[in-house]
């Protein structure tokens, strides 16, 4: 064979290797996954508060093995809205069975248009069945196709310790996760190849980072290394991501918390949770358009659903200055962190006495978010009179606050239009410099919060806003609005 006839026969080769892994990426890219509406159901044989758990592991589950966008409605809709959903959408009700450590699963599930049409629905299930292997059988037999390799990652390996898993995942009450720590600590070393396990370790770490006060057992390096770990099991890992960049985002660390994010995102773009996560790094360095474009490409993949996370409120809304959106947001749920959001909310429109009863509610709540009740606490005190009071709580807040193992400037930045709410110009112009030290850097609501309109009266305003306007420009380059959607 002539050294021609060799080139030509090789280009003919890679042409066709092109050809044909230019077909499999297209046909890749043209299939489209349908949404999938998550029914949770109650569990048989376990606590109905435990439930929360394997609910969050068949999320998981069905969002890592196809790449779908899995939706979880915070209440049971009614069929009728169920049936109004686009064509290809489906709907997908769970109910499982613990049997000793064995699990039964049962799946139904029915596309929009067929619910519409009044067919019936699929149904599978499984018999008493060793929980990876229950799961398995679902993902192998299920509605959506696996398209990604991983969920074998995912759960335990063993029954028994399945269900510690599933159990330790439904716990909400920060003390109760403090009390948990050592049994996921086991977990992990005895489970160390499951993504699920390592993904609950770290939530576990960062939410005790808000309780518990600096010493030497480093938690921050143990969250952030925990979600690591997930991640390499997973590639973005979906939870695991959100986790990891609202944790470097509260640390201070936005530049990095935007570039992790973004790289689950482009492994999973059809999780609407992750764009919350470039929402919130976004609004806290002051990129509210990047933000703004983050919850609406979030709010067109949920739609009409609207997403419930318990650490997040759309806060872009408030400092972009859309206050009834960012009151729509906040729903009726009954916790310390939403119940100050309603009254401080009131507070900056001038309704003390619409904001009282809020923050006499999230006062009396100290179940979680305790560093929101103290807040609340604190403004009602403020509210009723009890200046002098208040102001000595807000100080003895502020001292804790900068023993804890996790900064979180906007919270900090909280604390700083709590003193201007208090008519205290140089303790709140000090604070939002601590606030700015954080990370927190959101240059238009420094510029129009009400609450801070006494510390913009400070001989020290120019300079802390100079160097606002100086992160805020060097944010502004490294990521456009574009790296949002």
């Amino acid at each position: 064979m002539t050294a021609f006839f060799k080139r030509l026969l090789f280009t003919l080769v890679l042409l066709g290797l092109v050809a044909g892994a230019w077909s499999l990426w297209s046909l890749h890219r043209s299939r489209h996954l349908p949404r999938v509406i998550l029914l949770q159901l109650p569990v048989e044989g376990i606590d109905p508060s435990q439930s929360l758990g394997l609910g969050l592991l068949i999320k998981d589950q069905m969002e890592v093995a196809s790449g779908a966008t899995i939706l979880v409605p915070p209440e049971r809709p009614q069929e009728s809205l169920l049936a109004s959903l686009p064509n290809e959408d489906v709907v997908v009700k769970f109910q499982g069975q613990r049997v000793g450590d064995l699990l039964a699963l049962r799946m139904e599930w029915i596309a929009s248009k067929d619910l519409r049409a009044g067919k019936a629905w699929s149904v599978l299930e499984t018999g008493p069945l060793p929980p990876q292997e229950a799961f398995a059988r679902l993902k192998q037999r299920g509605p959506l196709p696996v398209l990604r390799p991983g969920a074998e990652q995912l759960l335990p390996h063993t029954p028994a310790r399945f269900w510690d898993l599933a159990k330790a995942a439904s716990i909400q009450e920060d003390s109760a996760a403090s009390q948990n720590l050592t049994l996921l600590r086991e977990l992990s070393v005895t489970e160390s190849g499951s993504a699920a396990v390592w993904l609950t370790l770290g939530e576990y770490r960062y939410r005790m980072l808000w309780t518990q006060s600096v010493n030497t057992d480093m938690p921050q390096l143990e969250a952030l290394g925990a979600f690591d770990k997930a991640l390499h099991l997973i590639p973005g890992y979906p939870r695991a991501a959100l986790l990891k960049g609202l944790l470097l985002t509260d640390v201070g660390n936005q530049r990095e918390a935007i570039r992790s994010l973004a790289e689950a995102h482009t492994l999973r773009r059809g999780v609407p949770e992750l764009y919350s996560g470039l929402a919130y790094a976004g609004r806290t360095c002051g990129l509210l358009e990047g933000a703004s474009r983050a919850i609406a490409a979030r709010d067109k993949l949920s739609e009409p659903f609207q997403l419930s996370m318990p650490w997040v409120a759309d806060n872009t809304y408030l400092y972009a200055g859309q206050w009834g959106t960012f009151r729509a947001t906040l729903g009726d749920r009954k916790d310390p962190f939403l119940y100050f959001y309603r009254g401080y909310l009131s507070i900056l429109e001038g309704r003390q006495d619409l904001a009282l009863p809020f923050f006499l509610a999230g006062a009396a709540n100290r179940s979680t978010s305790l560093p929101f009740s103290d807040l609340c606490h604190i403004y009602a005190e403020g509210i009723q009179g009890h200046q002098d009071q208040a102001l000595e709580d807000l100080k003895t807040f502020g001292t804790a606050r900068g023993r804890l193992q996790i900064p979180d400037g906007e919270l900090t930045f909280k604390v700083a239009e709590a003193y201007g709410f208090l008519g205290k110009r140089d303790e709140s112009i000090e604070t939002a410099g601590r606030a700015f030290a954080q990370g927190f850097g959101c240059l238009s609501w420094y510029e129009r919060s009400p609450l801070l309109e006494v510390a913009r009266r400070s001989p020290r305003w120019p300079s802390l806003r100079q160097h606002l306007q100086e992160r805020h420009s060097a944010m502004e380059r490294s990521f456009p609005p574009d790296v949002f959607d």
